[in-house]
């Protein structure tokens, strides 16, 4: 029976990007490893839903076309089985925060609380690429966005805390960032990836706590 790798966009930052062995542990010999996810992250993000669905994308900063912003797409969407550059297939799944519905285009958004620094968008620009991916080449049944014209991230970082009726609101800073879509790259980087996998158990990453919780360095 063939194999097929399964991915999701979001484990690119959160995963691999991160202790390659713990990485390939989960992926390869099934060992869960979770990090608690504080539950305040997941009310932020549906407050940012909430408050962006069905407005202008100009609220975002102005950097991509006019059009509506869509964050109502809870459905978990489905590649269809892709090849890599070496023929191994593989399929992306995974859950996006919002696209844009322009006059004849479609641009996905992806929301992120974090500091707002030009040099952490990097480890996210792969989820964005993925996502481009699974929504031009979608399985049977899943929504198809073409033409996809931009990618951008969208980032939140708490600025101040201002009296509002003697209750204290926080201010946020935003921050939009452009992601330039390059399928090519994205299908190195999985080749990568799979290449990673099918090899030898990698080394743990320095100072990595999971590693160092579960007694391998």
């Amino acid at each position: 029976m063939t194999k097929i790798f399964n991915f999701s966009p979001s484990e690119f930052a959160f995963g691999y990007a991160g202790c390659k062995r713990c990485y390939y542990d989960q992926k390869v010999n099934n060992i869960k490893i979770s990090l608690p996810f504080p539950s305040v992250f997941s009310k932020l993000d549906i407050l940012q839903k909430n408050f962006y669905h069905d407005k202008s994308s100009d609220l975002l900063g102005g950097k991509i076309a006019s059009g509506v912003i869509k964050t109502d797409y809870s459905r978990t969407q489905k590649s269809k089985i892709l090849e890599d550059n070496k023929g191994r297939k593989f399929q992306l799944k995974g859950r996006i925060d919002a696209y844009v519905k322009h006059k004849d285009s479609f641009s996905i958004i992806d929301f992120k609380v974090t500091d707002i620094d030009e040099k952490k968008i990097n480890t996210y620009a792969t989820q964005l690429l993925a996502y481009a991916i699974m929504f031009d080449q979608p399985d049977e049944g899943f929504l198809k966005l073409n033409p996809i014209k931009d990618l951008g991230i969208f980032c939140f970082e708490p600025d101040t805390i201002v009296d509002h009726q003697n209750a204290p609101n926080f201010k946020m800073k935003t921050q939009f960032y452009l992601i330039e879509r390059d399928d090519k790259k994205m299908f190195e980087f999985i080749t990568m990836i799979i290449d990673m996998l099918e090899g030898e158990n990698p080394t743990s990453k320095e100072k990595c706590s999971i590693c160092k919780v579960r007694g391998i360095i």
